[in-house]
């Protein structure tokens, strides 16, 4: 895929796919490892999101250091436009791994959204803001003195998921989907599935039976 291609995917994907067919796609591919853990949720409504992994990688630490969220300001203020930040959190309930001003912060910088295999706080603030956030829950604790940014851009576990800066990242109200970069080409494959779904969608409504439209298009 040519650079442009590349850069042009997730709007591509957010426009006209969803998690579920991104999903059958890496199945049809035999890569059927590719669901972040179902309790990780949108906050509000969530449309359609496409971007490139930024993984955090996040550490319980106990104690107050002399300079508090250096890890987290570093990670931050390297968030580049199309990024989708996942937050390696272990599903750690220590307390909120995000809030209003790093939503604010990533918005400004490009962010497409986050999703936090943690907590998140001020969920009021950032459906104001209109950034998209999927999480465990939400929980009012900082972080400073309970978690810690320990590395960014880099491989880590999000949900049960390995995942790897570059990948392709999808979430909607279905959950989320990471796609292998090396796979993220074949996301353009799903357009085929998407426009035979709609037909069979059709057929469906013009009365065909389910085993007459699926013997005709090859999709349920």
């Amino acid at each position: 895929m040519s650079a442009d291609g590349a850069s042009a995917l997730p709007d591509l994907v957010a426009g006209r796919l969803n998690t579920a067919v991104v999903s059958d796609i890496l199945d049809d591919l035999g890569h059927r490892d590719h669901v972040l853990d179902p309790a990780i949720r949108p906050l509000g409504d969530a449309a359609v999101l496409a971007g490139w992994a930024n993984p955090f990688l996040v550490a319980e630490v106990d104690g107050i250091p002399a300079d508090p969220y250096t890890g987290e300001i570093a990670a931050m203020d390297d968030i580049a436009p199309g990024d989708v930040v996942l937050v390696a959190a272990g599903g750690s309930a220590r307390a909120a791994c995000w809030g209003e001003l790093f939503s604010a912060a990533a918005l400004a910088r490009g962010a497409r959204g986050t999703l936090i295999d943690g907590y998140c706080r001020d969920a009021r603030v950032i459906a104001a803001i209109g950034y998209p956030v999927w999480c465990r829950g939400l929980l009012p604790l900082d972080v400073k003195g309970r978690l810690a940014v320990t590395a960014h851009r880099q491989a880590a576990v999000v949900g049960g998921l390995p995942v790897r800066p570059g990948d392709l990242v999808v979430a909607d109200a279905d959950g989320a989907v990471a796609v292998p970069a090396r796979l993220a080409a074949e996301a353009g494959g799903a357009l085929e599935k998407v426009s035979k779904e709609n037909r069979v969608r059709d057929a469906l409504a013009e009365g065909s039976t389910l085993r007459s439209a699926y013997d005709r298009f090859g999709v349920l």
